[in-house]
């Protein structure tokens, strides 16, 4: 299994240097694109946080659409991709 900090630092282009830094990711043991679409519910979890016209959440929603975007790529390197997307659609949806 892949850390995700090697993932990351393999995507060409690389990512964002400031999103790559704000991911944190505590458990080393997840995949990458578990790790990345949790990441990116907690974007999303704080951009609802504050609703309405606030840049802080703008900031947090574009963060959010850039992780899911890459837990999506990560899960299409997984051997079951189609099970991997399920996963990501359905802990969205909980």
């Amino acid at each position: 299994m892949t850390s995700l900090a090697a993932w990351m630092e393999a995507r060409r282009p690389p990512p964002p240097a400031d999103l790559a830094e704000r991911v944190h990711i505590a458990g080393v043991d997840v995949a990458p694109h578990v790790a990345l679409a949790d990441e990116g519910r907690a974007r999303l979890a704080a951009a609802r946080a504050r609703p309405g016209r606030v840049r802080e959440s703008a900031f947090r929603l574009l963060e959010a659409d850039a992780l899911f975007t890459y837990a999506c790529e990560a899960a299409l390197e997984t051997d079951d991709p189609e099970a991997a997307l399920r996963g990501i659609l359905a802990a969205t949806q909980g």
